[in-house]
């Protein structure tokens, strides 16, 4: 799941506000419908693995294979854990959001997200055990065409990527607030744009991890030692591991969204907190038909 320096950034932004959105959570959305998107999980998988690592037609089928039970426990196991915070989520929308519902945002995003990578460390370290140098060298490129868009973005004037973000911000409260005053947008504009230009770290720290992972499938290697490795790569949250000024980044960055998400929340009308409530509720219930299905 690689995405442009823009992207990551907006998300990070995104998670303090992500009582409106219950996609903020569920961090794998694309913005699709959730339920189409979690359908064709297996397919969407598969292509993208293929994209990265070209494939085989062994390697294809030993993936489709696995994927099988591993979405079928994730629906089982996992898909009630983001119900059951959602429901908590709605429930605090509704009052009023304060600093300790953010921390505790924040705390839920990183609980689901390490248990969703600790589901797929073991098959990830069977498929990637099994990968060729050619197929390294496949990945390594598509690395690097990554990281050459991500390059010119930060590269890019600082004016121009802040304003981009607060643009994404603005629409994306405005979607689930039901529609933005034009005072609203005013603030929130500013309040975008104050917020931290962190974006330098997310490319380079996403650059490191990826030559970390290069690093490790060019080596003799076997599932189990690639699924230790993922595990420190993926499931110990990058605030734990990453460089100093990686974790600045992102205690700057988690600072400033609860202030922001607090002062969003205060100049919510009533209108707009039902909309945003009516729009997780729908949320929530696609989560619940996945369950019995």
């Amino acid at each position: 799941m690689t995405h442009q320096a823009t992207q990551q950034e907006t998300r990070a932004g995104r998670c303090g506000l992500w009582m409106w959105c219950a996609g903020g959570l569920l961090f794998f959305l694309a913005g699709c419908s959730f339920l189409s998107l979690y359908r064709y999980a297996d397919w969407i998988i598969l292509w993208q693995a293929d994209q990265y690592l070209d494939l085989t037609s062994d390697q294809r089928r030993d993936l489709s294979q696995r994927l099988t039970p591993l979405l079928a426990r994730h629906r089982q196991e996992a898909i009630p854990q983001y119900e059951t915070v959602l429901v908590q989520s709605r429930q605090r929308l509704e009052r009023g959001l304060t600093n300790q519902d953010i921390d505790w945002v924040y705390a839920n995003y990183d609980r689901l997200r390490a248990d969703f990578f600790d589901r797929i460390i073991a098959d990830s370290g069977v498929v990637l055990a099994s990968v060729d140098s050619s197929q390294v060298r496949s990945l390594e490129a598509a690395f690097q065409k990554d990281h050459a868009k991500t390059a010119r973005f930060v590269q890019s004037p600082a004016p121009e990527r802040l304003k981009k973000r607060a643009d994404t911000i603005i629409d994306w409260l405005d979607d689930w607030l039901g529609s933005l005053s034009k005072d609203q947008e005013a603030r929130i504009r500013q309040w975008s744009l104050a917020l931290p230009d962190n974006q330098q770290f997310w490319a380079s720290y996403q650059q490191q991890r990826q030559q970390e992972l290069l690093a490790l499938l060019r080596q003799p290697r076997t599932p189990k030692s690639v699924s230790r490795e993922l595990s420190a790569l993926l499931v110990v949250y990058p605030d734990q591991t990453g460089p100093p000024a990686y974790q600045d980044a992102i205690h700057q960055m988690r600072t400033a969204v609860t202030t922001m998400a607090v002062a969003v929340d205060q100049q919510v009308t009533a209108d707009q907190r039902r909309h945003a409530a009516t729009k997780l509720q729908r949320f929530i219930d696609q989560l619940h038909e996945l369950q019995t299905e």
